[in-house]
């Protein structure tokens, strides 16, 4: 571009350059420590604690050539993504019908691993139902059944089964 060229957008407002941004290999490795921070931060206070510390680093603060590896980075990613949903799609598929392929031709088995996991599962169920080990927790799901009984829970009930459960079933700390 001439010298004179430079300044007659600036004097005319003409459109933006069209001519590719040359970026470096600083501004890829940035860029792509920012891309992987907007994909994986867990919380935006995190994403703008990285991305204002590798901004900061290059000295420069944001230049054109960061911002086009940065948007060359999301494009690729989002590329990725798309082109991933599709063979992901298909696993998914692939893994339900061998699953109920499974279940049809073996119910014992079948039967026998739900139970198994019901068993593991059984006293965090319980718990976020409102059956504690200290008692029936306030305001939960079984405080509301309890109260259906209206401070008398007869004997053999189902509820006072799930609550013993409930006390004495505490696997998880």
């Amino acid at each position: 571009m001439s010298f004179l060229g430079c300044f007659l957008p600036c004097l005319f407002g003409d459109a933006a350059d069209d001519t590719p941004i040359k970026t470096t290999t600083t501004d890829h490795h940035i860029a792509s420590n920012i891309v992987t921070a907007i994909l994986t931060s867990p919380t935006t206070i995190d994403l703008h604690k990285t991305v204002n510390e590798q901004v900061t680093t290059t000295g420069w603060g944001w230049t054109d050539s960061l911002v086009q590896a940065i948007l060359q980075g999301l494009t690729a990613a989002v590329s990725a993504g798309a082109a991933l949903a599709r063979p992901a799609a298909d696993a998914l598929k692939k893994a339900k019908d061998a699953a109920v392929g499974f279940a049809k031709e073996h119910p014992v088995y079948t039967t026998l691993i739900a139970l198994g996991i019901l068993f593991v599962l059984l006293p965090w169920v319980l718990e976020v139902l409102g059956f504690g080990e200290v008692g029936v927790t306030p305001g939960s799901w079984a405080a509301r059944w309890q109260s259906t009984y209206e401070g008398y829970v007869p004997k053999g009930a189902l509820f006072g089964y799930f609550q013993r459960l409930g006390a004495k079933w505490h696997w998880f700390p």
